[in-house]
Parts: structure tokens; C-alpha cells; sequence
């Protein structure tokens, strides 16, 4: 299972790209495993949004 690679646009294909990557990982995972991991998750993936002006802060 390799790290997806993600588009300088960041777009729905590499939203996708990341959810499939997740799933797979969160199958060893327990329950509180997985919130933390979503929760670091969706810190990045705010941070990239904000830099890519896709939302307002």
C-alpha cells in the first residue's frame, strides 16, 4: 500500500485517492485509532484547502 500521489490542483480525484489510501489503513485500526488518525487527517487537508484559496478561513 503505497502513499497516494496528489495533484497540485487537489482536487475530487485526489480527495478519492486519499479516502481509498485511508480505508485500507483503518482496516488494522481500533475505533479511537481511527478518530485520531481522521482528526490529523483533516488538519491537513484544511491547511492545503486554505492554500489553495478553496476556502475561506
Amino acid at each position: 500500500m503505497n502513499k497516494p500521489i496528489i495533484s497540485e490542483r487537489f482536487d475530487v480525484e485526489d480527495i478519492r485517492k486519499i479516502r481509498e489510501y485511508n480505508s485500507l489503513r483503518h482496516i488494522k485500526m481500533t475505533p479511537a485509532e481511527i478518530v485520531e488518525d481522521t482528526k490529523k487527517g483533516a488538519a491537513e487537508l484544511l491547511k492545503r484547502l486554505k492554500e489553495n484559496k478553496m476556502m475561506k478561513v
